[in-house]
């Protein structure tokens, strides 16, 4: 994989300075059309609701109850009150980025170990459970993946499989058994992962799936903002993000550095996560 990243660097620094001739807009898979439903309110611009997509060629994964329960994804669980906190979270979620016509969302926080992968992969589940969402969930912590840990899966390929030419993009999507919801995974650790995030082939496909599916939400787990560069690289191409701080952990000069540089990145707010103020509330 070393030389073939090597090249793909190369071929993003030349990039940087100009274009490649000739080169053309991100591949998507061919989708098939799964029934209709109503755009998200707030619209400016008036237009017909696309069809949800269901992925012809994405690998189904069944994950087992016991899975879920014992990584914490309790969004999935029917008998966890847990479950509840996220459905708070996804009313709030939805209602602020259908005022503003928004579709990606980052989850980020200001150091590693604060609970923002978790928070990301229950808010994809939540919103999926709501009949009028589809749901993709992006891993883009490259340096420390963990999306598909969660559902207990190993993914043989990933999102910088994809960006570096080693698979085509269809071969990286999963379905973790959960309706409307398809993953985008990391296989593996990426050390110079800000290059390759910084590549024109990224960029691309950052907005090719915000534009080819606006109705659908897009979140990204990002990684944490003060670990390295990733995240601010990252969020130029994503309209909004959350903030994930954990109580008793995150320390206050590292939120207020954290703030001040999602400042310019259409911050909507702060999950605490972890919280023991008040009985019954996890989140």
């Amino acid at each position: 994989m070393t030389d073939r990243l090597e090249k793909a660097l190369e071929k993003a620094r030349e990039q940087r300075s100009g274009r490649a001739a000739g080169e053309g807009p991100v591949e998507l898979p061919a989708e098939r059309p799964a029934g209709r439903r109503s755009p998200p309110s707030g619209r400016i611009e008036a237009r017909a609701a696309p069809l949800p997509v269901v992925y012809d060629t994405t690998r189904r994964e069944q994950v087992t109850e016991a899975t879920l329960r014992r990584n914490r994804v309790v969004a999935a669980l029917k008998d966890d009150w847990q479950a509840d906190a996220f459905r708070v979270l996804r009313a709030r979620v939805l209602k602020m980025m259908g005022a503003e016509g928004l579709t990606t969302l980052g989850i980020t926080s200001p150091a590693s170990g604060e609970g923002k992968t978790l928070t990301a992969v229950n808010l994809a589940v939540s919103i999926a459970q709501d009949i009028n969402q589809t749901v993709l969930l992006v891993d883009t912590d490259f340096r420390r993946p963990a999306v598909h840990a969660y559902f207990g899966l190993r993914p043989e390929r990933g999102l910088s499989d994809y960006l570096i030419g080693a698979c085509a993009l269809e071969e990286c999507f999963i379905n973790p058994g959960v309706e409307r919801l398809v993953i985008l995974p990391q296989s593996d650790s990426l050390l110079n992962s800000s290059e390759v995030l910084g590549m024109p082939k990224t960029k691309d496909l950052f907005r090719e799936l915000r534009a080819r599916y606006p109705d659908r939400v897009v979140i990204y787990d990002l990684p944490p903002l003060l670990s390295s560069d990733d995240a601010l690289v990252i969020l130029p191409n994503i309209e909004a993000s959350l903030l994930v701080v954990q109580d008793g952990r995150s320390q206050e000069s590292e939120i207020a550095r954290a703030l001040d540089l999602l400042r310019d990145h259409n911050w909507l707010g702060t999950v605490l996560n972890r919280s023991e103020r008040g009985e019954g509330h996890y989140y």
